[in-house]
Parts: structure tokens; sequence; C-alpha cells
């Protein structure tokens, strides 16, 4: 059984998830003495390390939100995106990263996983003001441009450390348009998830789009141009629906699968207003006024959340229209096709027949001429024999009535009988075994 993973230090062993090499990397901060978000674009380890010194020295760890995004590292094979686990760090950076951002060793699992995925975790080690809240979450790989995500937030110096991994630059672009319009906002801790969920919205929103317009284009040919399905439903248009039925198919599995993590999500923010308030007689972290800021955050965010589920449903009927739609017009394409082998089966049919009387007419006309031969051979043959100078039937004394040289007629009707006998088995046996290897020929042609 896979147990929870605590919140202990990163070994050598967990590193080995993860691929680092240094490339582009955006650091934003909000400080609570700065009302305007900070930018900071990382490029290399001697950047990381003034970085560190400025941005995480103990005064301005204090009531802070601090988010990296980790760009894309260049794709490994064409046409198919690199994992997220292929960091924009070094290694010692990223285990300073790590340490400095307490960063729950539960990412490797939910990165790992390569479907969508949010978890959560309460570690406080007997002590409230140790208390850390992590949450962690993922989008399909199966998808282009999925993303990973990992917040620490922790309630005693109320600062808040997040690290989205995979970023391509219009996911950045994107993240930091709204962590500025987001304002005061973004000291609530689940508003980074927030933001994660919108990106995945426009991630499966764009591909249920996509499938529909080219679903649309396609039917409006069906209805409103003459169609026929037997010169333009070929391989190609065949497997253009195919491909289409499938994809939607594939689109509503992801769509229900992101559903149930905002199901999840949304407890968890009911789950996380209740642990925050709980903690107000135990620490002086907590106070009335931070509490109901957060709860009204949290409220505002599910009704978010809610409208997201709802879009999703419609999505999710869209593509069960496009599945619909698209079946049923390959099983008319099919009607249509099995209608045309049935009328061609018909006309084969009726040739078959004619053949098959014609045939029969032929076989009587051949009998009766047999018959007629076996009635006047005998006779012919006779007439044929007896009429030949070989007999002499006027013979006198002493003169023979078969003449000497019947033998050459013997000779020469024998041979003649034993020749042709050859040459009929001889083109009959040809013919025998060009019909026997003409099949396995033809497989192997096939083949």
């Amino acid at each position: 059984m896979d147990w929870p993973m605590g919140d202990e230090a990163w070994t050598n062993y967990d590193l080995r998830n993860f691929s680092f090499q240094s490339r582009t990397t955006i650091a934003l901060r909000k400080l609570n003495t700065h009302p305007v978000l900070m930018k900071d674009v990382l490029l290399d380890k001697n950047d990381w390390e003034i970085w560190f010194d400025e941005a995480l020295s103990t005064s301005s760890k204090e009531d802070a939100t601090c988010i990296v995004l980790c760009s894309r590292a260049p794709p490994v094979f064409d046409g198919e995106d690199a994992p997220v686990s292929y960091l924009s760090v070094s290694r010692g950076t990223w285990e300073r990263l790590a340490r400095e951002f307490h960063i729950h060793r539960s990412i490797m699992r939910t990165i790992a996983r390569r479907v969508a995925f949010f978890s959560s975790s309460y570690e406080d080690e007997g002590r409230p003001a140790k208390l850390k809240i992590g949450f962690t979450a993922r989008m399909s790989a199966y998808l282009p441009g999925d993303l990973a995500l990992s917040i620490t937030y922790i309630p005693s110096t109320e600062s808040t450390f997040a690290v989205m991994y995979g970023c391509n630059e219009q996911q950045m672009r994107e993240v930091e348009k709204r962590a500025r319009v987001a304002g005061d906002r973004l000291k609530y801790p689940l508003l980074l998830l927030g933001i994660f969920a919108e990106l995945e919205r426009d991630r499966l929103v764009a591909k249920a789009d996509q499938l529909l317009d080219g679903f649309t284009i396609r039917s409006e040919h069906l209805e409103n141009g003459l169609w026929d399905p037997s010169r333009e439903m070929n391989n190609e248009k065949t497997q253009e629906y195919l491909a289409l039925c499938l994809q939607s198919r594939s689109l509503v599995d992801h769509i229900r699968a992101v559903k149930r993590q905002l199901v999840k999500f949304l407890a968890e923010i009911d789950e996380f207003g209740s642990y925050y308030s709980s903690h107000k007689s135990e620490a002086h972290f907590v106070d009335a006024k931070k509490a109901r800021r957060f709860k009204k955050a949290g409220v505002q965010m599910k009704k978010r959340l809610q409208d997201i589920i709802n879009e999703y449903e419609d999505k999710i009927d869209e593509c069960n229209m496009i599945v619909g739609n698209t079946t049923l017009a390959m099983q008319t394409v099919w009607n249509q096709i099995a209608r045309h082998d049935s009328d061609l089966n018909t006309r084969i049919a009726q040739a078959n027949t004619t053949i098959a009387l014609e045939t029969k007419r032929e076989s009587t006309q051949m009998r009766s001429i047999a018959l007629l031969t076996m009635v006047y051979l005998p006779f012919s043959s006779v007439a044929a024999i007896f009429s030949m100078n070989l007999f002499n039937w006027q013979a006198q004394d002493g003169e023979s009535v078969v003449s000497e040289y019947i033998w050459v007629f013997a000779v020469f009707a024998v041979g003649l009988t034993l020749i042709t006998i050859f040459a009929w088995y001889r083109i009959t046996y040809r013919r025998a075994r060009t019909a026997e290897k003409d099949p396995f020929e033809q497989q192997y042609k096939m083949v």
C-alpha cells in the first residue's frame, strides 16, 4: 500500500525522478508591504543565488506569496511535449528551492500519475506554530500543454510558496496576468489552485471547441449539399470521421476525470476553512478578520468552480452529440454501402440465373447431339471401315479378303489414339495444377 508521504527532506532517490537543466524561469512575488506584484526572470544559478538572498530572507518571507514558474523543456520527440518533471533549474538550485519553499515530496507521485489529480496534506508536528498545509495538482499528460502545481502554506508566517511545472510562454503570461488581477486575494492559499483550474479549463474547452468546429464543417456539408457516400466517403474521409469520434470520446473521459478532481477541490475549500478557523484559539497567527477574508474568497472560488463544472457538463454534451451524430453518419454510410452491395448481389444473382438457364439449354442441346452421335457413330464407323480398300469383297479363289496392309491401319489408329489421350491428359493436368497454385499466389500477394 502506498502510504501518504511525510514531510521529510528530499533524498537522492527522490531527486532521480526529475531532470535538471537551467532554462528561463520566472519568479513572482507579492509582499504585504509592496502592493505591486514583482517579477524576476532567472536564467542560471547565479541569478538564483541573488534571488534567494533577496527574496527569501527572513524578513521578506513574512506575509509573502512566492510563485515560481518552471519553463517547459524542448520536446524529446517530435510532436510530443517534454515531461513536466524536466525542471528548468539545476539540481543544486532545486535542492535549495525545495528547502526554502517547503515543497512536499508528494509532488513526485502527483507528477508520476500522468492523469488529472489533486491532493492535500496538513503537517503540524504536534504544534500549531509548525503547521504546514500542502497542496499538489496535476493535469492529464495525454493532452498537450499539461502542468503540475505544488503549494505550501505556512500559517505562522502567512507565507505561500508555489511552484508550477512545465509552463509554456503563453501559460506563464496567463498566470502572471491572473496573479496581478487578483491583488490582495492572492494571499488566499487556494487561489493558485483556482488559477490552475482556469488553465485546465482553457485547455479542455479549446480542445472541445476545436472538435466541435471540425464536426460543424462536416455536418454543414452533409446537411446542405448533395451527398453521395459511394464517391465521397473514401478511406481518408472515413478515417477523419473515425478520428473525430474517438477524440470526442477520449475528451469526455478527460473532462469527467477533471470534474471529479474539482469536486474534491470544492470539498477541500470547506475543509481548509474549517481547519483554519479551528485554530483561532490555539495560535496567534489566526485572527477573525483574516478568517472572514479567507471565507469570502472561498465562497467566491466555489461559485466559480461550480460554473466551470457546469461548463464541463455542456462540453460533455457537445462531445456526446459529436459522437452520436458521427456514429449516425457512419452508420448511414455503411447502410448505403450495404444497400449497394445488396443491389450488386441481386444483379449478380440474376446474371447467374441467366447463365444457368443458358447452360441448361445448351446442356439439353448437347445431350441431344450426344444421343444422335451414339446412334449414328457405330454405323459411321462400320461404314468407314468397310469402305476402305483394305477389304476385297470380290476376291477370287486364292485371294485374301483382308489386305496384307491391314496392320498399317491398326498401327496408325492405335498410335493416334494414344497420342490424343496423352495430349488430353497433359493439358488437363496442367490446368489442374494452375488452379491449385492460383489461390496460394493470390494470398501471398495480399500478404
